[in-house]
């Protein structure tokens, strides 16, 4: 899917280009050492249609930026939940127009909350904070001394996070600080091209 999509955006590419230097030879090298006549007219609206398909094109090349910038600013989960240890749903958090957010805990006790990065709590611990990037959320844990960890999918393992390296979450994946877990719902009808390797 995504090699199509290249090869299809680098022919359009190559049309373009060509599109432009015909328009150029044509109005330039063409047009100027012809006189009035049949001949002109053809060219002229050879010339015409040269540039409509090159406006098109081009409408289609901004179009296509347009989306991805759209895309890169969505989110992908339309609200995370954070459940406590009872396994109640302590709080929803929706995600729109979001771009950071801060998992934040009680300095004395198992509270965990999900903050603004705005306007943090200055007596909580700070978790992890989790940016969106190019349409994409990244876990960064902050410190060590309270371990958070991750689910991947159907695995049955809780990875601990490292310290200053950004994780990428999926759909499926449950974060875990604490007692409490934070999972992600994902947001519908919103396509993605596949990434590389997690940094796991």
């Amino acid at each position: 899917m995504k090699t199509n999509q290249i090869a299809g955006r680098c022919i359009l590419a190559c049309m373009f280009a060509y599109l432009l230097i015909q328009i150029y030879y044509i109005s330039y090298e063409i047009m100027p050492s012809m006189k009035e006549g049949p001949w002109r007219d053809v060219v002229c609206l050879f010339l015409i249609q040269s540039v409509f398909f090159a406006v098109c094109i081009f409408a289609v090349f901004v179009l296509l930026i347009a989306e991805r910038f759209h895309r890169d600013q969505t989110s992908p989960f339309s609200s995370l939940l954070l459940v406590n240890g009872e396994g109640k749903i302590k709080k929803e958090v929706f995600l729109q127009d979001q771009h950071s957010f801060l998992i934040t805990g009680a300095k004395k006790g198992r509270q965990v909350f999900v903050e603004q990065i705005q306007d943090p709590d200055a007596d909580r611990y700070l978790y992890g904070v989790c940016n969106l990037v190019r349409g994409r959320w990244y876990l960064e844990v902050l410190s060590e001394s309270r371990p958070v960890g991750i689910r991947r999918g159907e695995e049955n393992v809780v990875y601990r996070l490292k310290e200053g390296i950004p994780y990428q979450l999926t759909a499926s994946d449950v974060i875990y600080a604490d007692t409490f877990k934070i999972v992600m719902r994902q947001q519908k009808k919103i396509w993605r091209e596949e990434d590389g390797a997690d940094p796991m």
